[in-house]
């Protein structure tokens, strides 16, 4: 077993697909970063997913230099009772369950989790100063978002705050997973376009697309360029919106909506000031998240560490 003289945390960011995980600290960031598939999707699939994943770290490093673990899971996590909560479509198998329940308690190691877009957010804003007001936003499947005020993730009184995809952006509008009707999730992000676009415009194979394919066919139909345009635009509405409540000093924009190009941030940031007061467009900057799809993992880290130092 080899040993190492630096106190490093582990952390986990657990996506629809894949486990992406890596190890490091606040001082040093991400000293090692892997993704494992996840092939069998059930409680022991993940739980064996993990073990195999400490397993490793343990012949790298020496798990004894592993100071505490942080885990950033998709869903909403009740902050009294530590359980997974609310809509959790990727991983139902474990709704009503507490993350910590993948990591054998043998280890004896202190858990942080939280949602995973909270955790992309806290992995960007400890790029920044820690004086700032952060919001992080990812747009994939899903639209996920975050708030990082002065370094600490911001909740609400329950565990419940920041879920800008579900918020109603077009009264009675389109059919959301959560069930509900016009949020902003079902226009804006990519399954919203996708289940869009089969609903109107007839494509019978459009849930099988993936983002480039979206791109692709955009390019010789106006409608499905259509929804691509409303959906950016109903996202940069919302973002001022939040500006006007949170006052932020950045957002930041991430995932594969915009790295993969189906959004520009230049668009939304142009929606931006066009939507918002001078006073409050002049003191909150847009810009795209730099850490790709290691913010999770690293913010995990973050997590981890904050809780023990």
């Amino acid at each position: 077993m080899k040993t190492t003289d630096n106190n490093l945390y582990l952390g986990f960011d657990i996506g629809a697909s894949s486990v992406k995980w890596g190890y490091g600290n606040c001082q040093q960031g991400l000293l090692c970063f892997e993704s494992v598939i996840i092939s069998d999707k059930s409680l022991s699939g993940l739980q064996n997913i993990f073990t195999k994943i400490i397993n490793k770290v343990d012949s790298k490093i020496g798990v004894n230099n592993i100071k505490g673990i942080g885990i950033g899971t998709p869903g909403t996590i009740e902050r009294e009772s530590g359980k997974l909560l609310g809509v959790n479509p990727n991983l139902q198998f474990w709704t009503g369950l507490s993350p910590a329940i993948l990591v054998d308690p043998k280890l004896n190691l202190p858990i942080s989790y939280d949602n995973d877009a909270n955790v992309m957010c806290l992995g960007e804003a400890s790029l920044l100063a820690e004086d700032l007001d952060v919001v992080g936003i990812t747009i994939g499947s899903g639209i996920g978002s975050g708030y990082v005020r002065k370094g600490s993730v911001f909740h609400g009184g329950h565990g419940f705050a920041m879920e800008l995809g579900h918020i109603t952006v077009v009264a009675e509008g389109e059919l959301c997973n959560c069930g509900r009707k016009g949020c902003l999730e079902a226009y804006a992000s990519i399954e919203g376009i996708k289940s869009r676009a089969m609903r109107h415009l007839h494509y019978d194979d459009a849930l099988a697309w993936n983002l480039q394919d979206i791109l692709s066919r955009a390019r010789d139909d106006l409608h499905l360029q259509g929804y691509i345009r409303e959906g950016e635009r109903l996202l940069g509405k919302s973002l001022a919106n939040l500006c006007l409540i949170l006052d932020p000093d950045v957002i930041l924009l991430g995932g594969g909506g915009t790295e993969g190009g189906l959004y520009s941030t230049q668009r939304i940031d142009a929606i931006l000031s066009e939507s918002l007061p001078g006073i409050n467009r002049a003191r909150t900057s847009l810009r795209s998240a730099t850490l790709g799809n290691q913010a999770g993992v690293l913010g995990a880290i973050v997590l981890a560490e904050r809780k023990i130092v």
